[in-house]
């Protein structure tokens, strides 16, 4: 066997690997012996006619095509192993140059190759703040409000807690010539008039708007001027100010119930108020604090990867969109939407979706993962027999009470599944032990790189694609094509 090897673009390499004409000839008789074993040859029993009595009776042309493609399967490996490459998956058949000799064009994907640069100096202050308590009570405002009642407000003017029934029309103050001004339509808008220590996010038409309306009656009429941002989303009104004509129909207050042990009882089921409470508040500072460490972890990263090489396969990249594909389309479930329904709304096509917003958050995924392995590498870092089987008890239970233990075992078999979450596992404690290392490093901290030790589990134990959980962020919720944080 000849090997020729060239470099091809995005991490690939051509291998031609030309085989003398004994190996075809070995490879034309073992293909005579299938054929005959799967078709009936009159006058002999499966499997038992000669060479020559079976070439007249499929033809030359089928032996050599069946021939080919045995050897292609055989010798694939001997080629990969003889070019000295490292793939990073299959490669493919890209040409049958000939036949005789069997010279054949292999397209091979190679491992990724990363070189970090000087990581260690990498320096960031971790200084999280306080947990601020009045997320306590904003958390609990949202579900009073969600178990409101409204009543007439009689004829006073709005206040807060209010819900205003108005119309509203926008045109722009300063239009140029010849240009349309109207940029909202008469529209019909209910309005929450929030406390001002309640954040009104995404407020519309625009923000702040709510609280402008306090003091204002039914069938009270108002203007409102406003100047919108050059990134705003109403493309009409980029950097430009518009006037809004509002005019108020009817005021509602909405009663908020008591917070007492009834309310806890019937919004959480739990036993009193102050439980709910504490268990709420620890809840959110947990969620305060883990949103800062992926923020901080997600910065230190990506200051990594500001001075790293980073080469990767496309079909490395490929892999990365489907799973972000199948977490929005899991998102997308869990909001009652299908994939295409959200693409309708959307008013675009999958193409589209993907090249713009799916492909942008993968490569970020993939290439953080991949930086992730390599400081795992370079710094030593491996799990032990203990920590990993304490880690899949833990996740075997946590399926086990989410009941979806069961579904998983009936469709991918009790073997594979238990394969999956020793990797995940793995991948996960891995992932962690990095993080608090460059953690360490960013911070200061002396610390020396760990030497080897036996009886571990090695980083490559796990897949690349899940390294990239931990460190994809709520920060990056802005990136992901799908309202809320995607799962990974």
């Amino acid at each position: 066997m000849k090997i020729e090897t060239t470099p091809r673009d995005e991490h690939q390499v051509q291998i031609v690997a030309e085989f003398d004409a004994e190996t075809l000839e070995k490879f034309k008789h073992r293909a005579a012996r299938k054929i005959a074993t799967e078709a009936k040859i009159p006058g002999f029993r499966p499997g038992k006619a000669p060479y020559d009595v079976i070439r007249r009776f499929a033809g030359e042309k089928t032996i050599v095509n069946e021939a080919m493609e045995l050897l292609v399967d055989e010798v694939y490996p001997d080629v990969i192993k003889e070019a000295n490459v490292k793939p990073y998956g299959p490669g493919e058949l890209e040409n049958i140059i000939s036949v005789e000799p069997p010279k054949l064009s292999f397209v091979v994907p190679l491992e990724p190759e990363i070189t970090l640069g000087d990581y260690r100096s990498v320096r960031l202050d971790y200084s999280p703040q306080p947990f601020d308590e009045k997320e306590v009570d904003r958390f609990f405002y949202q579900i009073q409000t969600n178990y409101a009642t409204v009543e007439p407000a009689d004829d006073r003017p709005v206040q807060e807690n209010d819900v205003v029934f108005l119309t509203y029309n926008g045109a722009l103050t300063h239009p140029a010539e010849g240009e349309d001004p109207i940029v909202i339509n008469e529209t019909p808008f209910q309005q929450l008039i929030k406390p001002e220590d309640q954040p009104q996010e995404n407020e519309l038409p625009f923000p702040g708007f709510g609280r402008l309306l306090i003091g204002a009656k039914a069938e009270e009429e108002r203007d409102f001027v406003y100047t919108y941002p050059e990134d705003a989303t109403l493309e009409k009104a980029k950097g430009k100010e518009v006037n809004f004509h509002t005019k108020v129909q009817s005021v509602k207050t909405l009663v908020l119930p008591e917070l007492n042990d009834e309310f806890a009882q019937t919004a959480g089921n739990y036993p009193s108020f102050e439980t709910m409470k504490e268990t709420i508040r620890t809840r959110l500072e947990a969620n305060s604090h883990e949103e800062y460490d992926q923020k901080y972890f997600t910065e230190i990263i990506d200051h990594i990867h500001e001075q790293s090489t980073l080469k990767y396969p496309p079909q490395a990249l490929k892999e990365e969109i489907e799973e972000v594909l199948r977490s929005i389309e899991q998102d997308l479930s869990n909001q009652k939407l299908d994939l295409d329904t959200y693409l309708k709304i959307r008013k675009t096509d999958k193409d589209a979706f993907i090249e713009t917003e799916v492909k942008p958050t993968a490569v970020k995924r993939l290439e953080r993962s991949l930086i992730i392995d390599e400081v795992s590498k370079a710094e030593n870092i491996k799990v032990d027999q203990q920590q990993l089987e304490s880690g899949f008890n833990t996740t075997l239970s946590e399926l086990n009470a989410s009941g979806e233990l069961p579904k998983l075992r009936r469709r991918i078999g009790d073997e594979k599944l238990a394969n999956v979450i020793a990797m995940q596992t793995a991948s996960r404690l891995i992932n962690s032990q990095v993080l608090t290392r460059l953690k360490d490093i960013a911070t200061g901290k002396s610390i020396e790189i760990a030497p080897e030790a036996p009886a571990t589990i090695e980083q490559s134990t796990a897949e690349p694609e899940n390294s990239a959980v931990i460190v994809e962020t709520k920060e990056n919720a802005d990136e992901s094509p799908v309202v809320g944080e995607l799962k990974e």
